[in-house]
């Protein structure tokens, strides 16, 4: 059988996420091959496959990479994955799609129509599911070990944008990015919180949230002068589920050292931390009594752990388009995170709790 050909879209001006996609399917090389670039600015996608030595034609359009391939990577700025997605499904490509699908939930419709109207696969980039503790944590939840879930607290985020120097890129921009930190890291918490809780707590009910804008102007990119930052640097939000579940979440791109999850139950507390992906810490105690001892650390079960955890959307790809079936991260997936992150922002900007089923 031959290998299928894919290709990616998008090679970034500063930190795109397209090493991840060549990184991905490197790793899943005996499955697929890489043999295609594209970018919308002349010269960049020819440049940076030549930095990274890659192998690759280098098309001029976007329809001429279609035609090289069976699946296309979308590593582009989020205004711009629908009418991507759109066009690759329709000339029968496979996407995966990096996340958020779009700018506003309205938008990502046309994207969820046209895929439900074809049989190729379409994923969105929710790369934190394959966090192995994070896999381990959900299964421990559902296995009723630490009862019913009262509370849980996350942060995400990174510290790059902290710097005033960096330029005014596309996720500063409202109508290239939609929100800032909110859909940016957002969007992969509310996935994970969701994706864990909600086989035992039910739909999100609830929400509220703020955000804030703390460098206000940045030196413009490709122009003189300066200009302004339109999206927020950091949001923080709560959602309430069914079952009375609180959940907190802190985004910010003006600097979160760690990636961690606290989970808070009658029956224990579970704590991971992203220097140690593979590992929680947890402590158990009686439903009915207090907690004693000490917490203890543990190793999630081997058959959980893909190292680096990032590869595994590459794999659940791979094997749904060998499979012929669809994955769990696909566009309606997508859809509902994105409207959860409209609510959420609609929340912060009349300060209200705002219900949503």
């Amino acid at each position: 059988m031959s290998k299928l050909k894919v290709g990616i879209v998008g090679t970034g001006y500063t930190v795109g996420i397209a090493g991840n996609h060549v990184h991905g399917y490197t790793r899943y090389s005996d499955e697929c091959e890489l043999v295609a670039m594209y970018d919308i600015v002349p010269g960049r996608a020819e440049a940076w496959a030549r930095e990274r030595k890659l192998d690759v034609k280098i098309a001029s359009s976007f329809d001429e990479l279609l035609d090289m391939v069976d699946a296309v990577s979308i590593c582009t700025p989020n205004y711009s994955h629908v009418s991507l997605a759109v066009r690759a499904l329709e000339k029968g490509k496979h996407v995966l799609c990096e996340k958020p699908l779009s700018t506003d939930a309205d938008t990502c419709l046309a994207a969820l129509n046209t895929a439900s109207s074809t049989s190729v696969i379409s994923m969105i980039g929710f790369s934190y599911r394959g966090i192995p503790a994070v896999k381990h944590m959900k299964s421990i939840i559902e296995e009723g070990k630490i009862g019913r879930v009262f509370t849980w607290r996350e942060t995400l985020g990174g510290c790059r944008i902290a710097n005033p120097d960096v330029k005014l890129e596309w996720r500063m921009q409202e109508n290239l990015s939609g929100t800032g930190a909110l859909a940016d890291f957002g969007c992969h918490m509310l996935d994970l919180c969701d994706w864990v809780l909600s086989g035992t707590s039910g739909r999100i009910q609830s929400v509220q949230g703020f955000v804030s804008t703390m460098i206000e102007k940045r030196d413009n990119i490709f122009t003189e002068g300066r200009g302004c930052v339109t999206n927020d640097d950091s949001a923080v939000f709560n959602v309430m589920f069914e079952s009375g579940t609180l959940a907190s979440f802190v985004a910010s791109r003006l600097g979160v050292r760690r990636h961690t999850i606290e989970v808070y139950g009658e029956g224990g507390m579970m704590l991971f931390r992203d220097d140690r992906p593979s590992e929680l810490e947890i402590w158990f105690k009686d439903k009915n009594g207090a907690y004693s001892g000490n917490a203890e650390t543990v190793t999630v079960p081997e058959e959980l752990i893909i190292d680096p955890w990032s590869d595994d959307e590459f794999r659940e790809f791979l094997a749904c388009i060998k499979e012929g079936r669809q994955p769990e991260r696909n566009f309606q997936r997508a859809y509902y995170i994105q409207s959860l992150i409209d609510v959420i922002h609609e929340a912060s900007v009349t300060g209200t709790t705002i219900d949503i089923i």
